[in-house]
């Protein structure tokens, strides 16, 4: 453990936990039995600070929209930002450390898991994994299989790799929590989904990590080119390969490789990712985010997104017309 991360200061600056520094890592067991009681999309204005408080059964999730806020947990200080996901565990005491300076907005979702054991029911609180336990499960397939093969490994905070994606499901937790009780089951399906993504995103990010660079960097230098491109219509295998003067057919084949998927349909899926953000944040008309996602006419936007998604992009913008706003 490090010593700054816990030593600090109760007045002045507080200095930020990162999870290239230190985070506690949490394992979330029994993922398939997840139950989440109550969620929200919080639109807070500045002066805004979180109350204290302690949940003794239900952990929160948080995932910053926009703004930044800084909240203590187990006497620790985190940030809750854009693209970053805070995880604040059942039974800790947390609180805001400061008002918010801007407008401020971020998902919330409270969870636990609970299964009946000898005709009881038994909440399965988050358990801590301590920071020299980390490598031995990353580096090691058949211990990992072993503690995460019930559920997964959460940091306590984590810059989200894949915010749109993250964004997306976020979006159908709570259209399918506001379609009322009858969508219960929906609702802890898709809040279990956003779990399994968050975790899936970490064991990746340990596994490359432990990988020393061993990852293909031609990938790598594809996936920031892509991102660099994405609302190029042109921006297809070929205009990559080109940029980085390769041959197309080598270039989707080492892409296939690595990520088990064709380089089409990853460009595809990310538009379409994007796409949906922008269909739930904005009010542009079709054709303009269409093209503002790379599609090169509404036609080819319409046919990818329903493929993709199995809805037109009309009726995916009204089923997520949602108010779910919530000061906590």
């Amino acid at each position: 453990m490090k010593s700054e991360a816990m030593n600090c200061s109760r007045g002045g600056d507080f200095p930020l936990l990162d999870l290239d520094s230190y985070s506690p890592c949490y394992h979330i067991r029994q993922l398939a039995a997840t139950y989440s009681p109550v969620c929200g999309l919080a639109m807070l204005n500045p002066g805004w600070t979180h109350i204290q408080r302690q949940l003794k059964t239900e952990s929160v999730l948080l995932i910053g929209k926009k703004g930044r806020a800084l909240i203590e947990d187990g006497g620790l200080p985190f940030e809750i930002s854009e693209g970053k996901m805070l995880l604040l565990p059942a039974g800790h005491i947390h609180r805001g450390l400061e008002k918010a300076e801007k407008p401020l907005s971020y998902w919330w979702f409270h969870f636990y898991q609970c299964q009946e054991v000898d005709d009881e029911l038994r909440i399965f609180l988050p358990k801590r994994i301590y920071e020299e336990e980390l490598p031995l499960i990353f580096s090691s397939e058949g211990s990992r299989a072993d503690i995460v093969k019930d559920g997964i490994i959460l940091p306590q905070s984590m810059e989200i790799k894949n915010f749109d994606l993250i964004g997306n499901l976020c979006g159908e937790a709570l259209q399918a929590f506001s379609s009322g009780p009858g969508s219960n089951l929906a609702f802890n399906n898709a809040v279990e989904k956003i779990l399994l993504e968050l975790g899936r995103q970490f064991e990746e990010k340990m596994l490359d990590s432990g990988r020393s660079g061993k990852s293909n960097p031609l990938v790598k230098k594809i996936l920031e080119s892509l991102e660099d491109e994405l609302s190029n219509p042109n921006a297809s295998v070929k205009f990559l390969a080109d940029q980085l003067g390769l041959n197309a057919d080598y270039l989707g084949r080492v892409f296939k490789e690595e990520m088990n998927l064709s380089l089409g349909h990853y460009i595809s899926r990310r538009r379409v990712e994007l796409a949906c953000s922008r269909l739930r944040e904005s009010n542009g008309n079709m054709e303009e985010i269409a093209r503002d996602c790379g599609f090169g006419s509404r036609r080819q936007f319409f046919e990818v997104f329903r493929q993709l998604t199995g809805k037109t992009p009309a009726s995916y913008r009204a089923d997520s017309a949602y108010l779910g706003i919530n000061a906590l």
